[in-house]
């Protein structure tokens, strides 16, 4: 897909506004449709994948050719049929409103959390498994904080009038589900506030989300004795054999804080508070899956006061969302068949592998870094494993029953299905060919503790990858995301494991203090945008994508450059160019002021705009490629611009 003219802003001077200039068009002639809270270029793509989706869904709901068709389409039609929807009103979860109904003690609460947990259903804490951060070859439980149905902590002690505003619509909206689950007995709002009160001092011990991000702080691994003794009155030993989790011998604790604290909160909560939490949350967990009212109001607070949407999304978007997370795996597999041939994914791989002795040369040449860390960068670069695409050998599915007469029982089983998973995992090797993303969605990721990065096939569509686009366009979208996803390993917490993906520390003293004087600048870079009112970026908590961002700015611009050298201008722009305002147009985007106040308090990643504005303005060659003086407004001064990979 070419660099269209209609989508700039040829007005805009790009020395002043870089990202108006790019994208200034594009903006002003695709405001947010009513179902979103935002919408830039990957709701583009990701619009596009839903619509192939739909059609292979109808087929399979219509027409199923096979086992894996016939799931597949069975989950759809389940779901859009919203008269069975109603007729089941609550009986999908009325048992469990039963079994909370009847809770009398404090020790009926703690007794119920495992059954929960084990159906998906997320109250007081949290738990998964993991690739163990010691030993890349075996799997990890981790329990981490939770329980909270706000977006973050600090909405719960933010004093700023949005977030005293947010706070009383909750509690509006825990009396409305609270009635629509049948629980209409009392004083709705004085319930309301009651839980939002219980949940307010849960958050008082949870790690902040800048906190969530250093290792230090999260990665405590606990043995039997250690978690008995870390919340003695939770009986989290006991919780682990309800769970199923019985083969756990050890435990990572994300937050011993907050479980220490966690028994002494709930022991000092009324009962009959208890229950309507238990209650809302379980409401909550499968809302979208349950009648209009429930439904409705769930989109009224989530949707609308969250993230600013004006309307509901089409229902058959919702649905294949659903089934993305559900059963991802299975439905991105008639997507990677219907878009992505070998020819693609042979351009792709070439591309990573550029931009791998991108970073290579890039680990050369870092004059901050010693030898001695500078072999054990290489060596840990050496053993990224690349998975592009698709899974070399597809998820079975045996097991999993899915039927047309209800959309709630098939979400359910599809949880249990993945929660018996997660913990037959305990006992099992590592699998090094396993996805945690599914391959339609329009994402990517590094995980350390495989040392491995990941792109979809999603991903890998135009206008972000195209097979027969020039350099420029790819190496400025796609390459962009691969070099991001390849600076995550060198990042502010990618940079804590190693090879094999251990958290050890392999820096030497005088390099941690080198490169956090570097980061330390880039945070302070950022804390200084202010998006809405009063309201900045905070430097920390978005700190590791900052450094992908910038050093995967740097590592595409370099590898284009060598790939594409004596390559001729197109439409006044050379490729260097080019590269550039393919760059900015993968970040155009508008988003509704209530889902970037969420996104600020949540979101590890900076707003669109400022991931084009903040990288470019230390980006030197992005200076040259355009001339622009050293004082052009859309530079930092030379002495201020920061460079680490």
């Amino acid at each position: 897909m070419p660099l269209r003219a209609e989508d700039r802003d040829a007005s805009a001077d790009p020395g002043a506004d870089f990202y108006r200039f790019a994208n200034g068009g594009w903006l002003d002639a695709n405001p947010i449709p009513p179902g979103y809270g935002s919408w830039g270029a990957f709701n583009e793509v990701t619009v596009r994948n839903q619509e192939i989706l739909h059609a292979l869904l109808l087929t399979a709901a219509e027409e199923p050719a096979s086992d894996l068709d016939r799931m597949l389409g069975d989950y759809y039609a389940a779901g859009m049929d919203v008269a069975a929807i109603e007729a089941a009103g609550l009986s999908p979860i009325q048992e469990y409103l039963d079994r909370i109904a009847s809770i009398d003690t404090h020790q009926d609460v703690l007794a119920l959390v495992p059954d929960l947990h084990r159906d998906g259903l997320a109250v007081l804490w949290g738990w998964g498994t993991e690739v163990d951060h010691d030993d890349s070859s075996v799997h990890l439980l981790w329990l981490v904080q939770g329980g909270l149905g706000l977006p973050d902590r600090d909405s719960y002690s933010d004093d700023s009038d949005s977030a005293r505003e947010l706070r009383t619509a909750y509690v509006r909206h825990i009396g409305a589900q609270l009635a629509n689950a049948g629980r209409t007995d009392g004083d709705l709002a004085a319930r309301g506030e009651a839980v939002l009160q219980f949940e307010t001092r849960l958050a008082e011990h949870h790690l902040r989300r800048e906190q969530r991000r250093d290792p230090d702080l999260t990665l405590n691994r606990h043995d039997r004795g250690q978690l008995t003794a870390l919340g003695p009155d939770l009986g989290l030993s006991g919780y682990l054999d309800a769970l199923g989790a019985g083969d756990a011998v050890t435990v990572n604790v994300e937050s011993p804080g907050y479980l220490g604290a966690l028994h002494g909160v709930i022991a000092d909560t009324d009962v009959a508070v208890l229950r309507d939490y238990l209650a809302f949350h379980l409401v909550r967990s499968v809302a979208d899956a349950l009648p209009a009212a429930i439904d409705d109001e769930s989109f009224d607070f989530y949707g609308r006061r969250i993230q600013g949407r004006t309307e509901q999304l089409e229902r058959h978007k919702r649905i294949i969302e659903a089934q993305g997370a559900d059963i991802g795996e299975a439905l991105g597999r008639r997507f990677v068949e219907e878009t992505f041939p070998p020819t693609a994914k042979e351009r792709a791989v070439a591309m990573v592998d550029e931009v791998i002795a991108e970073m290579h040369q890039s680990l050369q040449t870092r004059e901050w870094m010693s030898e001695q860390t500078r072999t054990a960068a290489v060596e840990k670069l050496d053993a990224f494993r690349v998975k592009i695409g698709y899974p070399d050998e597809w998820r079975d599915w045996s097991g999993l029953v899915i039927t047309r007469e209800s959309y709630a029982a098939n979400r359910l089983a599809a949880t249990r299905f993945e929660v018996a998973r997660q913990l037959a995992r305990i006992a099992e090797p590592v699998d090094p060919g396993e996805w945690e993303m599914a391959p339609h969605d329009v994402n990517a990721y590094y995980h350390p503790f495989r040392n491995e990065i990941v792109f979809p096939a999603g991903i890998l569509q135009p206008p972000m990858f195209d097979a027969d686009a020039d350099d420029a366009l790819n190496y400025g979208g796609i390459g962009m995301v691969i070099a991001h996803e390849i600076t995550h390993g060198f990042d502010d917490q990618g940079r804590r494991f190693d090879a094999a993906g251990a958290f050890r520390d392999w820096w030497t003293a005088d390099d941690q203090a080198r490169f956090s004087e570097l980061a330390d600048r880039l945070a302070a870079q950022f804390d200084d945008y202010e998006v809405l009112d009063g309201l900045h970026v905070n430097g920390r908590l978005t700190l590791g994508e900052n450094i992908a961002d910038l050093g995967g700015l740097a590592l595409t611009s370099r590898a284009h450059a060598r790939v594409s050298d004596g390559s001729p201008a197109i439409d006044g722009f050379t490729p260097a160019q080019r590269l550039y305002l393919a760059y900015a147009t993968l970040w155009r985007m508008h988003m509704s002021d209530e889902l970037m106040r969420t996104r600020i308090l949540t979101d590890p990643h900076a707003p669109a705009r400022l991931r084009v504005v903040g990288p470019l303005s230390n980006a030197t060659a992005f200076a040259e490629a355009y001339g622009f003086a050293d004082d052009a407004p859309v530079m930092r001064p030379v002495e201020d611009r920061i460079e680490i990979w």
